[in-house]
C-alpha cells in the first residue's frame, strides 16, 4: 500500500477513537450512572428531629409569714405610755416538822396553834427582818412562825407587816384555868388503869436461823428496866417439857450452873438439831425445875422450824 494511504487509514482511526471516547465518558457521567448508582442502594429512613424539651417547674418557696404583734393596754400619762406591771406569784412557806405558831415575832409570844409538815400555807406578811412569818391559821386567826422551822417560796412577794403590841403580847400568854369543884375533878380524873394480869409478860420475841441447835434465851427485867435474876422460863412442845435454870448468875445445883450468865438472862438448850414444832413458851416457879407449882405469864407460842431454831424471848416483871 502506498504511504499516502497509510496516512489516511491512520488518521480515521484517530477520529473513531476520539468519538467513541466521547459517547463512552457521556455515558459515564451521564443519566444512567445516577438511576443505576440511586438503585444501588436502599431509601434511608427517615431522620427525626427531638421535640424541645418542656422547661422544669419550679416551685416557688414561700415567704414566712410574720404575725404581726398583738397590741398591749398601756396607760397613757401625761401623753407618755407606760407598761402595765406584771403580777409577783404570791408567798408561800412550808414547815420541814411540826413548828409552833405563836401570836407575834418572838419566843415570848404565846402558843396559837401548830403547823403540820409540808402544808404549803399562804403568807399574810414578815417582819422587817425577814426573820419570822406570819400565816392565817384555819379558824382565821393569824400567826408567826420562825424562818429557821420552814421553807419559803416567793419571799419578796410578802409585805411587812407590824408586830402586836405590848399589850396584844400579854393577852396571848395562857391563863391558867379556874378550878372546878372537887366533885367535877373527881369525876374529871381518869379511870385507873387496870392492873396486869399476871406478873411476868412478853416484851419481844423473834427467832434466828441455826440449823444446829433448838435453844430459847432472853433477858428478865423489871418496870424499871433493871435485871431479874431467879427467874425460871419453861419450853413445852406436846408432852415433852423442859424448864430453864434461874436467871442470872446464881449458880444453880452441885456444879453451879448458869454461875457465869449476865444479870436477867436465861438460857435453854433442847437439842443439838432443830426440833420443829408449835412451842410454848412461859415463866413458871419451881424449886426442882421439874413441877411447876404457879404459871407467872401468859402461855406464849413460838415456832421453830428446821431454818429457824433459836428463839429469843424477853420478859418484864410486872410487881
Amino acid at each position: 500500500m502506498k504511504p499516502r494511504y497509510w496516512s489516511l487509514a491512520i488518521i480515521l482511526l484517530l477520529v473513531n477513537y476520539l468519538i467513541f471516547a466521547m459517547l463512552f465518558s457521556k455515558l459515564l457521567g451521564g443519566d444512567f450512572t445516577k438511576k443505576d448508582h440511586e438503585q444501588s442502594y436502599r431509601t434511608p429512613w427517615p431522620t427525626f428531629t427531638p421535640a424541645p424539651a418542656e422547661p422544669p417547674i419550679v416551685i416557688p418557696t414561700p415567704t414566712p409569714f410574720t404575725p404581726m404583734p398583738t397590741p398591749t393596754n398601756t396607760r397613757v400619762l401625761n401623753g407618755a405610755e407606760s407598761n402595765a406591771p406584771t403580777s409577783t406569784p404570791p408567798a408561800q412557806l412550808m414547815a420541814l416538822s411540826t413548828v409552833n405558831v405563836r401570836s407575834g415575832p418572838g419566843i415570848s409570844y404565846g402558843l396559837v396553834g401548830q403547823l403540820n409538815a409540808n402544808i404549803p400555807m399562804p403568807v399574810a406578811g414578815r417582819n422587817a427582818d425577814g426573820t419570822w412569818w406570819q400565816i392565817q391559821l384555819n379558824d382565821g386567826a393569824l400567826g408567826w412562825v420562825d424562818t429557821s422551822v420552814v421553807q419559803i417560796t416567793n419571799p419578796a412577794s410578802a409585805p411587812v407587816v407590824e408586830a402586836p403590841t405590848a399589850v396584844a403580847r400579854q393577852a396571848s400568854v395562857p391563863q391558867p384555868a379556874a378550878k372546878a369543884p372537887e366533885k367535877e375533878q373527881e369525876k374529871a380524873k381518869p379511870a385507873p388503869k387496870a392492873a396486869p394480869k399476871f406478873q411476868y409478860e412478853p416484851t419481844g420475841w423473834y427467832n434466828e436461823t441455826n440449823k444446829g441447835l433448838t435453844r430459847f434465851l432472853g433477858t428478865i427485867k423489871d418496870g424499871n428496866g433493871a435485871p431479874v435474876n431467879g427467874v425460871f422460863v419453861k419450853a413445852s412442845c406436846g408432852d415433852y417439857a423442859t424448864i430453864s435454870f434461874p436467871s442470872g448468875p446464881t449458880g444453880w445445883g452441885p456444879r453451879r450452873e448458869a454461875s457465869d450468865w449476865p444479870a436477867g438472862f436465861y438460857d435453854i438448850t433442847v437439842d443439838t438439831k432443830p426440833v420443829p414444832c408449835m412451842w410454848i413458851l412461859s415463866v413458871v416457879d419451881t424449886e426442882d425445875r421439874k413441877t411447876v407449882k404457879a404459871t407467872l405469864s401468859e402461855q406464849i407460842p413460838v415456832e421453830v422450824t428446821v431454818e429457824k431454831s433459836i428463839i429469843v424471848a424477853n420478859w418484864r416483871r410486872n410487881w
